[in-house]
């Protein structure tokens, strides 16, 4: 008997470890879900067993096994404030919310959109459905563009022009001198220009030589483009963070701050997990009554 109640011990703790450490690879690995199965399979074939737990242990272990198999894999929904980012895996979207630089992202709460309601998602695990949400900062460059004379210039996204965003979020990578930087690219309409801002955190921008900026703070370097992605002559210039520089004719902006996204991994669906705990206790609470009778 003591090894009936060792393999469904281990069965249902395998699936329980999806909800307590969610967004391991592991978990969607199929030889993680077979040896789960398998635990579950030998405690049946036990000669002396408990029906009532092993019931329990099935809803249990089945459920795990649903999500590791046919859940979203693991992954991170990043968006601009005041936009809507559709994630095709779950078959909803995600609207985050506007932001001024140095806010606390934790405040920031993104939503998801679920029909005609919007569940609020914060920094602590939000269940819905078969899934557990969370939020976690990311480094975000608020950017601003002004003429020679001072006068704000509108910025937009590249491809999109209708898309007002201040916000680069910064997913893109590349090697600069031997170092890991992110980079993003804007567009200032007005002027017919593309810019390129690529940020250099504290250490990486005390490398910058004699355009280091003061110790202790991050840098963007900006290199504007025209309309053919064409480099224009002194088009490029490395503003501190929280500064204002001309470069081309332009007054650009950056001050590097946090903004949040949106971490999603898929999760045994948490009633049928209470189904089946309070089965299998029942059968827990049974052999324990039979036992002092």
């Amino acid at each position: 008997m003591t090894l009936f109640w060792l393999l469904i011990a281990a069965a249902a703790g395998m699936t329980v470890a999806q909800d307590a450490f969610p967004g391991n690879a592991l978990f969607h690995t199929g030889w993680y879900n077979v040896l789960d199965g398998a635990l579950l399979a030998a405690a049946a074939y036990q000669p002396r067993r408990n029906v009532i737990a092993l019931c329990g242990a099935a809803i249990i272990v089945l459920a795990g096994i649903a999500s590791g198999l046919m859940g979203p894999d693991t992954h991170t929904v990043v968006g601009s404030p005041g936009a809507t980012v559709s994630d095709a895996q779950i078959g909803s979207a995600f609207v985050f919310p506007l932001a001024q630089p140095g806010a606390d992202p934790q405040s920031v709460a993104v939503a998801l959109q679920n029909g005609s309601s919007l569940i609020p998602i914060g920094a602590h695990r939000r269940y819905s459905g078969g899934l557990i949400l969370w939020q976690n900062p990311r480094v975000a460059v608020w950017v601003t563009a002004a003429d020679a004379a001072g006068n704000r210039l509108t910025i937009t996204q590249p491809t999109n022009g209708s898309f007002l965003s201040p916000v680069l979020a910064m997913q893109q990578n590349t090697t600069i001198g031997g170092m890991s930087v992110l980079y993003d690219t804007f567009a200032v309409p007005a002027v017919r220009r593309t810019v390129k801002a690529v940020l250099f955190d504290a250490g990486q921008a005390s490398r910058l030589g004699n355009q280091a900026p003061a110790v202790g703070t991050p840098a963007v370097l900006f290199a504007i483009a025209d309309r053919a992605d064409r480099p224009v002559p002194g088009g490029i210039g490395v503003v501190p963070s929280g500064a204002v520089k001309k470069v081309d004719g332009l007054r650009l902006g950056a001050r590097v701050g946090e903004y949040p996204a949106v971490n999603v991994a898929s999760a045994p669906y948490l009633p049928v997990l209470i189904l089946g705990a309070l089965v299998l206790l029942g059968g827990v609470v049974r052999t324990a009554f039979r036992s002092k009778t």
